[in-house]
């Protein structure tokens, strides 16, 4: 007779936990005795879950929340997982990574992080891909890659060096054990709330509730101008506007939209 497999904490809890509340939809990662540490089987689930809210045109949420359970936002990648070192295994996870921040960008619906605790590596990268980072004031931030034979690879040198400076972006990649706390990036503007700790879910979800409100097809042209344009010189980023400004008034007029002029 085979004996029963031994139960873990993670075959005990789902990774992800969903939960919709009016046109809010907020995903909370759920690996507490790992301090949300971002398995292969955490990150396969929520790119899943990305995908599949922002493939719904007609039903997609008004608005999502990410959040970490047990008062800790993530950790980062896992490097207690077999799969850390093994290559092959590791681009399987690298892929779902991937995937998740490519399904943050496409989101026709703002995004908001709620952050308590601490926001590492991968766990830094998911706060900074959302459209909002509302976090607890005694939250920190950081990236530890170096230290651990990695380095950052989902965009966060990137995001802090356009939101809060490349002095921000240079002590959190190479200076060792680095924090740079809520209040601080909150100054810079890489954090756009500190509320007290405890509260930045419960803030982030009205927050989201509040913008859900607003016209589907506005808050779509909003939130791709937002992501679009912040990377592009002057006369570029114009002409995004210019074609998100025909997008949401055909939508008002229900008229199809005039081809959007090149930016010259």
């Amino acid at each position: 007779m085979t004996p029963p497999a031994k139960s873990t904490p993670e075959a005990e809890a789902e990774p992800l936990l969903v939960e919709h509340t009016g046109r809010v939809v907020t995903l909370t990662l759920n690996r507490p005795h790992r301090r949300n540490a971002m398995s292969t089987a955490l990150l396969e689930q929520l790119a899943a879950e990305l995908n599949q809210l922002t493939g719904r045109k007609d039903t997609a949420p008004g608005a999502l929340v990410l959040t970490g359970a047990a008062g800790t936002f993530s950790s980062g990648a896992d490097t207690r997982e077999p799969d850390w070192h093994d290559l092959q295994r590791r681009a399987v996870r690298r892929a779902h990574f991937r995937t998740v921040f490519q399904a943050l960008h496409a989101a026709p619906f703002p995004v908001v992080a709620a952050v308590e605790g601490y926001a590492l590596g991968g766990g830094l990268e998911l706060a900074l891909a959302c459209d909002l980072v509302v976090a607890g004031e005694g939250a920190s931030f950081g990236l530890p890659e170096l230290a651990v034979g990695a380095v950052p690879g989902g965009g966060a040198v990137h995001s802090l060096l356009r939101r809060a400076g490349r002095g921000v972006a240079a002590r959190m990649l190479l200076i060792p054990g680095e924090r740079v706390r809520a209040d601080e990036l909150a100054r810079l503007g890489a954090v756009e709330r500190t509320v007290p700790d405890g509260e930045a879910l419960g803030t982030a979800r009205a927050l989201a509730a509040s913008v859900a409100a607003g016209d589907p097809a506005l808050l779509e042209a909003g939130v791709r101008l937002l992501r679009d344009s912040g990377h592009l010189d002057r006369t570029s980023a114009l002409g995004v506007e210019n074609g998100y400004w025909w997008q949401a008034a055909s939508a008002a007029h229900r008229e199809p939209a005039p081809p959007a002029a090149s930016p010259s």
